[in-house]
């Protein structure tokens, strides 16, 4: 592929996101009318352990295999989609260039590549957006440089191509957050915001200034980290432990604290003890992420002309736990809430209901977020 992104979507008005992680396939379809966007279809395919590490596709032919399966299973309008990539192989920089043509910036982003983007680039595929002036029209403009290491990206795409599919973009995760995850009524708003999806085992991080991210970064960090955090703590086994890091009773906000009944177990397995050894893991892991949030603002701050976070918006896997994003609110003195992707819908006419919807859409909001890149 000679771009990681493409300006136009196949089709005009349908497009399919396509989210594939360590433990999962998670694809929306979504229809673009009149302004509005419409969810025409939803698909999740759990993956078996190996198949993707670590944001890269470690078995390419079963990953194929599981692409396969898992759209025979579903009915998607189409077989091209759009898929997002996030790991250590992916770099994106924000920077600032003087007023120039299009032609001339394009030398100038594989020039000052050269200088920020910390690996070769005759093995990645480079792309740049326009986000536009940050300050007086004229100044010049920010530029969002994107590096992604080609073979890493082939993989995906070859996987994909051997699945029976078509990707015709590639898109960072962490862009895709931008355009699901953001409030309508947030480009108004002076202040920025920090967007953080906590996929299985990598966190997406995003200060966005109005509806443009201002900076990007990817932590080595997931779910997969507060599961661990219980385990060690309650001293459970990994599936016993995640099931008690979704267990409402072990709410990080105290809203479900010693209420019996309210979580999946049967009222004679609820141990309050083993719930509060749970809860410290959780406390724990939150603590080890909002600290890497803490050093991502402050460095977002230090730059010119950077404007004040404001508040956190909470996405993915980690956003199932309860009470995780006023818990890291409260860490980092900042306004805290999941973030409501689904909000950004017109209509649901899917293959599942509202309240399945509501449920799944922490999980969905980068699939969303690369379905609804417009024309």
């Amino acid at each position: 592929m000679e771009r990681l992104r493409k300006a136009a979507r196949l089709g005009g008005t349908t497009s399919i996101g396509m989210d594939i992680d360590r433990g999962a396939i998670k694809a929306v379809e979504v229809s673009f009318r009149g302004g509005e966007y419409t969810l025409r279809h939803v698909g999740y395919h759990r993956l078996p352990p190996g198949t993707v590490v670590d944001g890269e596709v470690v078995d390419e032919g079963l990953l194929a295999e599981e692409i396969s399966e898992f759209w025979d299973a579903h009915a998607f309008g189409n077989k091209s989609v759009f898929l997002g990539i996030a790991n250590r192989n992916v770099v994106a920089r924000v920077l600032e260039f003087p007023p120039m043509s299009p032609e001339d910036l394009n030398g100038a982003v594989g020039y000052e590549a050269e200088e920020h983007i910390p690996m070769p680039l005759d093995e990645s595929v480079l792309d740049h957006v326009v986000l536009g002036p940050r300050g007086e029209p004229g100044e010049g403009d920010r530029v969002l440089v994107v590096a992604a290491q080609r073979e890493m990206v082939q993989r995906y795409t070859s996987a994909v191509r051997a699945g029976g599919l078509r990707a015709v973009g590639v898109d960072v995760k962490a862009l895709a957050l931008t355009r699901s995850a953001l409030p309508g009524d947030f480009f108004g708003d002076e202040g920025a915001a920090v967007l953080l999806d906590v996929g299985p085992e990598i966190s997406n991080l995003v200060v966005a200034e109005g509806d443009v991210p201002a900076m990007t970064r990817f932590v080595p960090m997931g779910f997969s980290r507060f599961v661990g955090a219980v385990a060690r703590a309650a001293d459970l086994p990994d599936d016993e432990a995640e099931k008690r890091a979704l267990d409402p009773r072990t709410a990080l906000d105290d809203q479900g604290e010693g209420e019996e009944g309210a979580g999946g177990e049967e009222e004679g397995d609820w141990d309050p003890a083993l719930a509060y050894d749970a809860r410290r893991g959780l406390e724990e892991a939150a603590g080890e992420l909002a600290e890497e949030v803490r050093s991502f603002i402050e460095y977002h701050h230090a730059q010119p002309r950077a404007r004040e976070v404001s508040r956190l918006l909470l996405s993915g896997e980690g956003a199932l736990i309860v009470g995780l994003a006023s818990h890291l609110g409260e860490l980092l003195g900042l306004r805290a809430e999941n973030a409501r992707p689904a909000e950004k819908l017109a209509a649901n006419r899917s293959n599942i209901s509202d309240e399945q919807l509501g449920a799944m859409e922490p999980v969905l909001a980068v699939a969303l977020g690369l379905a609804m890149e417009e024309a």
